[in-house]
């Protein structure tokens, strides 16, 4: 199993060579906030079975949400969330929220394409993250 943190830097890897800077700053920018909600609010959007599992897998060790969880693990809700809330209360414009959005549903393509995801959970976050891309 691959955890969220691994997933992130291994896509923030491939995207800075496939990106021209400024594209890639903003990509990194959101997957920085994204880190930065996850972690104020993980708990918050994980079933209790997860949260079990994810406490479970930390005992005894200095690890966090994203060193355990995986990708799998990051859901709609929390996606909602995060863009309805999190980006403005950090300042960001309307603007930043479909370029989250955007940024987010590359990440989640391609952790499909990698199997770090099912189908399943690809498409609930795709249907919100479309929601999001038509408004912004």
């Amino acid at each position: 199993m691959i955890t969220i943190n691994e997933a992130f830097r291994k896509f923030l890897s491939e995207q800075e060579d496939s990106l021209k800077s400024d594209a890639f700053l903003d990509c990194e920018d959101v997957i920085l906030l994204y880190e930065e909600f996850l972690e104020l609010n993980a708990e918050d959007y994980l079933s209790e079975e997860d949260r079990a599992l994810c406490a479970a897998q930390s005992a005894g060790e200095n690890k966090n949400y994203f060193d355990v969880c995986s990708p799998e693990q990051l859901n709609p809700s929390g996606i909602k969330d995060f863009l309805d809330d999190y980006v403005v209360e950090v300042g960001r414009g309307k603007k930043f929220i479909g370029t989250a959005a955007k940024v987010l549903n590359i990440f989640f393509e391609w952790a499909l394409e990698k199997g770090y995801i099912e189908e399943k959970a690809f498409e609930a976050d795709k249907e919100v993250l479309a929601k999001y891309k038509k408004r912004y």
